[in-house]
């Protein structure tokens, strides 16, 4: 009975401080850019926004020393969220969205090259990290203008065994990201 019960401890302890991880959510844009302003109300067309990144699911990884990865991974359209978050910061910045791609100032076109999270728990200083990297191409007129950005965060948190309590980082970085694109274009 003894060796029983010390089974069970024993399993109840390496299954409760297994890493929980699932998938992680992003927040739509909550309308909150409190940038610049446009001055001469300008029009922009979105033209599009595309993922590039090879798989689009991973968006990052926990920094061990084991031979098992745990990587983490979104079910999200980040293209899907990106768009619809530009055109809630363009409307708070005074563009208008709403023209066509032959009667707009500006014709943009954003692509999403990478998203990294990496979390350590090892680490009593920042122990998570994130990077979003975008390529913004801006068309003015003839001329043709390809912005990089790259947001990049990190924090500490409280060590962690569940892949949700990063979404709030995610979110931070995903919403910087396009407050700096939107405020960059209200400077052309």
């Amino acid at each position: 009975m003894k060796y029983l019960f010390l089974m069970a401890m024993t399993l109840l302890l390496f299954s409760g401080c297994a890493y929980k991880n699932e998938a992680i959510a992003l927040d739509s844009y909550k309308a909150e850019y409190a940038g610049p302003v446009s001055k001469d109300k300008k029009t922009i067309y979105l033209r599009t926004v595309k993922d590039l990144r090879a798989n689009k699911s991973i968006i990052g990884y926990v920094d061990q020393k084991s031979a098992t990865q745990i990587k983490f991974y979104s079910n999200e359209n980040f293209a899907e969220k990106y768009a619809e978050g530009l055109g809630y910061a363009l409307n708070l910045a005074g563009f208008s969205i709403d023209a066509s791609k032959q009667e707009a100032s500006l014709v943009v076109e954003v692509y999403i090259k990478d998203i990294e999270i990496i979390y350590n728990d090892k680490n009593f200083d920042t122990n998570l990290n994130g990077e979003i990297e975008l390529e913004v191409i801006v068309r003015k007129g003839d001329d043709v203008i390809t912005q990089n950005f790259r947001q990049k965060g990190s924090k500490w948190i409280a060590p962690s065994n569940n892949s949700k309590d990063l979404e709030p980082f995610l979110y931070t970085l995903f919403s910087d990201s396009i407050d700096q694109i939107v405020t960059r274009l209200t400077r052309l």
